[in-house]
């Protein structure tokens, strides 16, 4: 059996694959979300003695760690397991790091804001999700700030807890760089703040949309991942790892 973390792109990619492969296997996430698989739907967040336990009692074999690159507690959690399973990785694809002179890429949300007050910027428009906005709450309290969010009641009350202003709510998913220009140039704020996303992310369009109209983007790099995992991110090296 199968134990899959997804909740993203990749882990429905993940579950299709297993799916046409007839293998049967559990399909976890943090929360409760709308699945249509073969799979095992389970939900809620584990710590390492829990998914220890868990992969003891329904024998696990593999775990494919498919979730958001940015899900960082999750991937040290499944990396801290003392069982000798096999931990993949499957992830999204990424471009080359960009060099520009409006392009900034940040360690940390610290280091963000850091930039943000060093150049004095004034308005924000953050594309980096619901889960950022208590991160940036330094900057947001004192500054004109949107954030861009997925239009589901679970991020609408993530927002709320906040006590982020619900007029500065945008909802909606990235963009081709048309529209992400449209919208860039309705804002016009003096940065725009986003995460190394990946090609799923459509980092790309968001940069080139930046630079269309010369608003500087800050962007926060992907995670370092444990050198446990066998991180691949392309669909024959999926089924060889499976079948491995």
């Amino acid at each position: 059996m199968i134990l899959v973390f997804g909740g993203t792109t990749e882990g429905k990619f993940v579950a299709k694959t297993l799916d046409e492969l007839d293998i049967q296997y559990y399909y976890s996430t943090k929360t409760k979300v709308e699945y249509i698989g073969k799979g095992i739907p389970v939900f809620g967040e584990m710590t390492t003695a829990l998914l220890e336990a868990f992969c003891k009692k329904h024998d696990i074999t593999h775990i494919i760690n498919a979730s958001h690159p940015f899900a960082t507690q999750l991937h040290q959690t499944i990396a801290n397991i003392s069982l000798k399973l096999p931990l993949i990785r499957f992830q999204r694809t990424y471009a080359p790091r960009t060099s520009h002179p409006l392009v900034s890429y940040v360690d940390t949300f610290d280091d963000a804001l850091d930039h943000f007050n060093n150049n004095r910027y004034r308005s924000l428009l953050a594309l980096s999700g619901v889960q950022t906005i208590s991160k940036l709450k330094a900057y947001w309290k004192n500054h004109i700030t949107w954030f861009r969010i997925l239009d589901r009641d679970s991020s609408r009350a993530i927002a709320t807890k906040t006590n982020f202003p619900k007029t500065h709510l945008l909802f909606g998913y990235p963009q081709a760089k048309k529209e992400e220009i449209a919208l860039f140039t309705q804002i016009a704020p003096e940065v725009i703040f986003t995460k190394e996303s990946g090609n799923n992310g459509r980092l790309e369009e968001k940069i080139q949309a930046a630079l269309a109209i010369n608003i500087p983007i800050v962007i926060l790099k992907k995670p370092e991942i444990s050198n446990r995992y066998l991180c691949i991110h392309k669909p024959h090296e999926l089924i060889k790892a499976i079948k491995k």
